[in-house]
């Protein structure tokens, strides 16, 4: 199963989006020090209840597709960290993101200058150009947690902040680092051209170690978006950096089903494309197990592929196959 379907597919019914209002300042969390592990889960529940109840009331949850992954930094020396320089998790995340894009498209804001407060974003053979405001353009060395991803140049922010695109977009990806370690929850809404919005939670760990890494992105097909609005719950608190943003427009996302899996013999079943091949007897030892390579297990869950990035489901209808060497085919 790609990173992040559990999620997405709990996100794919939702409420018709209304007319977007003026945004409500971002909720804020209480603080204690030193914090019990109840109180930070507290904290997080309180700061994502506040996220759910601006979609209930103001629009949705978003119904795309969502990626993530995150690194925690294992050195915990509170602000003077050193940089992950492999963050496997959240890599992870971004490459299951870049499998169901054509060609993405990144900018890494290497040619952004130090200090500027309202970024010109440029992401080269799209034809996309955007604006991002609401922090400053920074550069290494790390400060405070916060570093670049790739290699020297990042954007940081304690507050609230937007991207605006020129044309719409239906893909949109970005690292974070230093995310959640004074308490701050990091959402993101969704603003389509007729300015209906939803809004995603990211699931991100709160009060950890300072400079951990996460990759987030969310896909659209159907609901393209000019706009994405970043909230911070801790907002003027807790500071974030964020480096290479990554889009796509629709021409860039393929449209086929099973488009980044591999599917059984009569075409009927998409399996992740770790397994290799999609059924046989040893299925269920090849990378990802039975629920991500054995169609029968798959066929069992009754679940269909509704997008083309995702994996272990069904196509059509799937007859067993007989097989007097093994049971699970």
């Amino acid at each position: 199963m790609s990173v992040g379907e559990d999620h997405r597919r709990a996100e794919r019914a939702g409420p018709q989006p209304q007319k977007a209002p003026p945004r409500p300042a971002s909720a804020a969390t209480a603080a204690a020090s030193p914090l019990t592990t109840a109180a930070t889960i507290m904290i997080r529940v309180v700061a994502l209840l506040a996220v759910l109840a601006r979609a209930s009331a103001n629009g949705s949850l978003c119904s795309g597709a969502t990626f993530f992954g995150e690194d925690r930094n294992p050195d915990d020396t509170q602000n003077d960290v050193l940089p992950i320089l492999n963050p496997v998790s959240a890599n992870a995340a971004r490459d299951t993101f870049f499998n169901a894009i054509m060609n993405p498209t990144t900018e890494d804001l290497e040619d952004q200058t130090v200090g500027v407060q309202v970024v010109p974003l440029v992401f080269p053979g799209s034809g996309v150009t955007a604006t991002l405001a609401g922090g400053e353009i920074r550069k290494d060395p790390p400060v405070n947690g916060q570093y670049a991803i790739s290699p020297v140049t990042y954007f940081s922010t304690e507050d609230d902040f937007n991207i605006d695109f020129s044309q719409p977009i239906t893909a949109f990806g970005f690292f974070g680092v230093d995310v959640g370690d004074v308490q701050g929850i990091l959402s993101i809404t969704i603003v389509r051209p007729d300015e209906t919005y939803c809004v995603v939670p990211i699931p991100h760990e709160v009060d950890g170690p300072s400079g951990g890494v996460l990759y987030f992105a969310y896909i659209d097909l159907d609901e393209p978006f000019n706009r994405i609005e970043f909230g911070n719950s801790e907002g003027q608190r807790d500071r974030f950096a964020f480096d290479d943003f990554t889009i796509a427009i629709r021409r860039e996302v393929e449209d086929e089903l099973c488009a980044v899996g591999i599917t059984n013999a009569d075409e009927t079943v998409c399996c992740a494309d770790s397994c290799g091949v999609c059924g046989g007897c040893d299925c269920d030892m090849n990378p990802g197990g039975a629920a991500n390579c054995c169609p029968g297990v798959i066929a069992g869950t009754g679940i269909f592929c509704m997008a083309p990035y995702e994996t272990a489901c069904l196509l059509g209808e799937y007859i067993p196959v007989e097989d007097t060497e093994c049971n699970i085919v």
